[in-house]
């Protein structure tokens, strides 16, 4: 589609005498007349380009968010085939998994804290203190790369924010709490003063 300048338009117009038929000054003035639909016209080609142009767009800014969120659920899956099976993710939403931060929080500290026996066994020549002591140290470092994980991802999908930002902050403070209980739940109660 061309579009002509307003001005150059009549001005062709009032320059080509020979291929009229009428009164040529008639012809110019409607030409003349005729800016609102070259406007109008103009306006529309503009329009259809801008929205082309926000559609590319769009696509093109959404593509990368779903492979990053197919990458991470892919991630998630291939981590958790070992212990929770192939697809875990789609299986603990068609199961109805309680995904609460209380819930989540349970979850990740149990999983975390049934491997202290193993890991008592492989250091056993240090004393229960050391034991213990390098055992939170690790998981407690393995627990905050995950969740410093997640937040990155949800970051990058921009989501976190609200409610998920709540939640995650809930759910990481709740483990927290939660791997405190366990490292207390091996001191030796107080005697009771009399």
């Amino acid at each position: 589609m061309e579009i002509k300048n307003h001005g150059g338009a009549v001005s062709e117009v009032a320059r080509n005498k020979t291929e009229t038929s009428g009164n040529h000054g008639q012809q110019v003035s409607e030409v003349a007349k005729n800016k609102t639909a070259l406007a109008a016209s103009k306006q529309m080609m503009n329009t259809a380009i801008i929205a082309a142009q926000q559609e590319v767009n769009l696509s093109s800014s959404n593509e990368p968010m779903r492979l990053l969120y197919k990458a991470a659920i892919e991630a998630i899956n291939e981590e958790l085939a070992p212990t929770m099976g192939e697809h875990a993710i789609e299986t603990a939403v068609e199961q109805g998994v309680d995904t609460s931060p209380e819930a989540t929080a349970e979850r990740i500290v149990s999983f975390a804290t049934q491997f202290f026996a193993i890991h008592q066994e492989q250091n056993s020549g240090l004393s229960f203190d050391e034991q213990l002591n390098s055992f939170m140290d690790k998981i407690g470092g393995a627990i905050d790369q995950g969740f410093d994980e997640a937040k990155d991802i949800l970051s990058g999908l921009k989501v976190l924010e609200g409610d998920i930002a709540d939640g995650v902050d809930q759910t990481y403070s709740l483990v927290q709490e939660g791997l405190q209980a366990f490292r207390d739940s091996f001191s030796e109660p107080e005697a009771p003063t009399s």
